[in-house]
């Protein structure tokens, strides 16, 4: 039986976040092994303020550092964010997202190191997997993700949050190369068998509902979710949003898998109902997966590129920084007089561009048919 916490918190208090972190171990029966270097991943997807709740609270890192620290002679907080994976975006992130003071604290390091390493990964899709250095040097990883919701996968949380591990560039290829939303599930899957978090902490005191993972608006949930396994956090933290199995690309496949068993997962702490928000802006799934396999394929194919949502860009809000032509796994954006343009049939709807954007100049548009269907 697999034990996720939901523990209430309703502030960003250094110590009322780390004794919640603690009931949740408690509750659990977690206790973290003597480890010479633990690598502390939170989400920092880009360069943005801890209220605006796209990454990590500062708070939540600095409460579970302070509870793990006696069981390590070296924590280092470290993710590749989207984009460029150099010093300079490290330092610019880190300093938004509330993180830099934490280098003060003894023995804890920020990674600044953009070097990286192939695994031999046999048994995968990959062979060899490039990985952030820390992940190397440390001998287990504490996972805190962000509850978000996420236009291409739905629903973002523990286990996308290990994506982070791969260093910058390497992630466009492989969105690029897995382009199939399930295939890209698959590929979250193996990079989770490899990384292994000893525990993951979720931030969901303040959440990301609607066009999350970066232009979506804050929701105040309270909570704080805390398991060593990844995929029935993630199970939990849906099912209090109001996501089922069916819902979200990465549980339907972890649940074909086997990576995933509800009947095996025990809710301790909070009652899912009890914490459950009124309301929650969704997103719907990105493909029309139910006409594959029903048609040939050739209208199938068809049908999905005619009704998938698409990135539309506003030029009105465009500042022509160029994030998004720099990012572009597919190379379908391109910049004409400090404007960003999409090509649509190059682009492989991994919307990427939506994800970083910093002046939320990019909406995903929905074709009326497609709405209909899904809804």
């Amino acid at each position: 039986m697999c034990k996720v916490a939901i523990v209430k918190c309703d502030t960003y208090e250094v110590q009322d976040v780390k004794n919640a972190i603690l009931k949740g171990i408690n509750l659990i029966e977690f206790e973290l092994d003597r480890k010479d270097c633990v690598l502390v991943k939170p989400n920092l997807l880009m360069k943005k303020r801890p209220e605006d709740a796209v990454t990590t609270h500062p708070a939540v890192v600095q409460a579970t550092v302070e509870v793990i620290k006696e069981k390590a002679n070296r924590i280092i907080i470290a993710d590749s964010p989207g984009g460029p994976y150099t010093k300079k975006r490290l330092e610019s992130i880190y300093q938004a997202a509330g993180i830099k003071e934490l280098e003060k604290l003894e023995n804890v390091y920020l990674n600044y190191d953009t070097s990286y390493e192939d695994l031999d990964v046999e048994n995968t899709a990959f062979k060899k997997l490039s990985l952030i250095s820390p992940y190397f040097k440390s001998q287990g990883i504490v996972n805190l993700p962000k509850l978000k919701t996420h236009q291409m996968a739905v629903y973002t949380g523990a286990v996308k949050n290990l994506f982070g591990l791969v260093p910058g560039g390497q992630k466009a290829e492989m969105h690029f190369r897995f382009q199939d939303v399930r295939r890209f599930m698959e590929m979250l899957l193996e990079i989770l068998t490899v990384a292994k978090p000893v525990l993951n902490i979720m931030d969901g005191i303040v959440a990301m509902e609607g066009e999350g993972p970066s232009a979506g608006k804050p929701k105040k949930l309270g909570i704080l979710l805390i398991s060593e396994d990844a995929i029935a956090l993630d199970y939990v933290a849906c099912k209090i949003i109001g996501l089922d199995i069916k819902d979200v690309p990465l549980l339907e496949v972890a649940k074909e898998k086997g990576f995933l068993k509800p009947e095996e997962i025990e809710v301790v702490g909070e009652r899912i109902e009890d914490v459950a928000p009124s309301s929650f802006e969704l997103v719907l799934r990105p493909e029309i997966s139910f006409v594959k396999g029903r048609l040939p394929h050739f209208l199938a194919s068809f049908l999905d590129g005619f009704l998938s949502p698409k990135p539309v860009f506003d030029k009105n809000i465009c500042i022509g920084c160029a994030e998004c032509f720099n990012t572009c796994p597919a190379q379908a954006i391109e910049m004409k007089s400090r404007k960003a343009y999409v090509d649509l049939k190059k682009c492989i709807r991994c919307y990427c561009c939506h994800e970083l954007c910093p002046a939320k100049a990019i909406k995903i548009k929905r074709s009326f048919l497609f709405e209909k269907i899904l809804k």
